[in-house]
């Protein structure tokens, strides 16, 4: 593309018009010839719109299926959402408590209760205790079935991450009875260090937005006992928190015209059909196994990001005018550079702010109430990739983030995400699995990093009863991947990564609070005494870069310690 509009600035005026004028005559043919199929995709649906018989989505049945092709060993799409009990606090609820307040009430939606049946698209009920089961709500499935307990002895969390991440790997489709594809796991810690429940979640089952509004209703403020508070949303036609309802300091979207709306949607669909053919990202010691032979090598390290806090990271958006997101995608551009840079990466060197890396973003659309509400609609995936270039090249903190705002900016002013959408459900039903499958591989091995920052919580809340002290989110992916998410003013993080790829990986932690830091100098912005600690820590680590001992306390790996 960029070599054709090359071509048309050479030209004379006359044959500038015709040439433009055959190229936008191109790209509305992709778009009309694209939009057929999406037609008669919507008169079948409209068409079964009358049958209560739910069809399972072409994303979910492809999150089902596997997203990626099988030489890649790519693992399960599995959501793993940890909650942190202290000692102090009793530690983690009793195994009653779980299944009767939380696993039971989540076997009323069908997702959760039934089985996907992915040749025919559907949930079916589970065959699982041949019948041994005398709820009427929850078809065979006990509760207990879905509970598995662990007993670990430690004064710290190292021990109690460690056991979590050797189970993010543990399959929840087949082979499992035929229960349904989730689990709790309960791991009690008889040290004086937290213990944990961790939900294991199939993406097939729905998407965060989904799953937020679901839990949302089983846990309590544990303050009072009422409802808690959610930075999502959900009101009928309202946007996603973590995608399409941010704007730009308040400010109000622009008006398009008849002819800009049109030339957007074209452009949209063109940059979403070409994606998976596009360069791959600049071969950088971050990302120089991100190529057509990307494999996973099964073995996967967590690196916890330092706790900061929620508003600290407000302030400095509001010092800069950008948004919260924007700050913690300047957070993990300048981790990823100066990681680069401790290893004296040629390209970075050779090209600085030309490097192309590029993260990709999960981006969720709005549901009704009503819709979240049905326990029979609520759960889906109704969600895609975007891909965003983060600026990693940038020597400037500040041009870092003004690059990164241009280009959220871009993201939520174009329609790009909405024409992934209707790409990926509308075309994607027509294609061979092999060949969807090869072009979701073709789109991520481009790309350097999936970044996902979901909204939890505002107030600390109970879980079955327990008060719950602090949340983790892990996603073990085909890419590198890091998990943000905020909760109770805090926000929590973790970066997941092929530590064997990666060569002192566990500096990641640190050097994202480096960056935060080095945000707060630049905006003048008052750090914060919470944050005082993690700030000598990268000095330290100044002083000690052949020691990296130093990190190892945060960095866990796939080691199998519980008992």
């Amino acid at each position: 593309m960029g070599e054709v509009l090359s071509s048309i600035m050479d030209m004379s005026s006359g044959e500038k018009r015709l040439q433009t004028l055959k190229l936008v005559g191109t790209l509305a043919s992709v778009a009309v010839f694209s939009a057929v199929p999406l037609f008669f995709l919507a008169l079948r649906n409209s068409a079964k719109r009358t049958s209560r018989r739910r069809r399972l989505s072409f994303t979910s049945v492809g999150l089902g299926i596997g997203t990626f092709p099988p030489e890649t060993n790519a693992k399960e799409p599995i959501i793993n959402a940890a909650l942190y009990f202290s000692h102090d606090n009793g530690g983690c609820p009793s195994t009653q408590d779980v299944a009767q307040y939380i696993i039971k009430p989540l076997l009323e939606y069908e997702r959760f209760s039934h089985v996907p049946d992915l040749h025919n698209h559907i949930c079916r009920p589970s065959n699982h205790g041949n019948g041994n089961n005398n709820s009427k709500n929850n078809g065979e499935i006990q509760p207990l079935d879905l509970i598995r307990e662990f007993t670990i002895c430690s004064d710290d969390d190292l021990l109690l991450n460690q056991t979590i991440v050797s189970h993010l790997q543990d399959t929840l489709g087949a082979g499992r009875q035929d229960l349904p594809w989730w689990e709790i796991l309960i791991i009690r810690n008889s040290g004086l260090g937290p213990s944990a429940c961790v939900l294991r979640i199939h993406h097939v089952i729905g998407d965060g937005l989904a799953l937020v509004a679901a839990f949302e209703k089983l846990l309590t403020n544990a303050e009072d006992g009422g409802v808690i508070r959610t930075p999502m949303n959900f009101k009928s036609g309202a946007s996603s928190s973590t995608s399409t309802s941010e704007n730009n300091n308040g400010n109000k979207k622009k008006k398009r015209g008849v002819l800009s709306t049109i030339w957007s949607l074209i452009e949209a669909t063109g940059h979403c059909l070409t994606l998976s053919a596009t360069k791959y990202d600049d071969d950088t010691v971050f990302s120089h196994m991100n190529n057509s032979q990307l494999r996973h090598s099964g073995k996967r390290s967590a690196i916890i990001f330092p706790t900061m806090p929620l508003e600290f990271i407000k302030q400095l958006k509001i010092a800069a005018g950008v948004t919260v997101n924007d700050i913690l995608l300047t957070a993990v551009s300048q981790t990823i550079h100066d990681y680069c840079q401790f290893h004296n990466d040629a390209v970075l060197a050779k090209k600085g702010s030309a490097i192309q890396c590029r993260a990709l973003l999960p981006v969720g659309f709005p549901r009704s109430t009503e819709e979240l509400n049905d326990k029979y609609t609520a759960m889906r995936n109704l969600w895609c990739m975007v891909s965003c270039d983060i600026g990693v090249g940038h020597s400037d903190i500040l041009d870092r983030m003004n690059h990164i705002h241009t280009k959220t900016t871009e993201m939520k002013e174009r329609p790009r995400a909405y024409m992934q959408l209707k790409i990926q459900n509308g075309l994607g039903p027509f294609l061979p699995v092999s060949v969807g499958q090869k072009t979701v591989f073709d789109t991520f091995s481009r790309h350097s990093l999936v970044l996902t920052n979901v909204p939890g919580p505002v107030d600390t809340v109970c879980f079955a009863g327990k008060r719950v002290d602090s949340v983790q989110l892990f996603f073990d992916n085909l890419l590198t991947q890091v998990n943000l998410m905020s909760y109770a003013g805090k926000v929590y993080g973790n970066i997941i990564v092929d530590a064997d790829k990666l060569p002192h990986s566990e500096m990641f932690g640190q050097l994202y609070v480096k960056a935060l830091l080095e945000l707060a100098k630049r905006l003048n912005v008052d750090v914060p005494r919470t944050a005082v600690f993690y700030f000598l820590m990268p000095l330290y680590s100044f002083w000690h870069m052949d020691d990296f001992s130093w990190g190892t306390t945060r960095q866990v790996s796939g080691a199998t310690p519980a008992k």
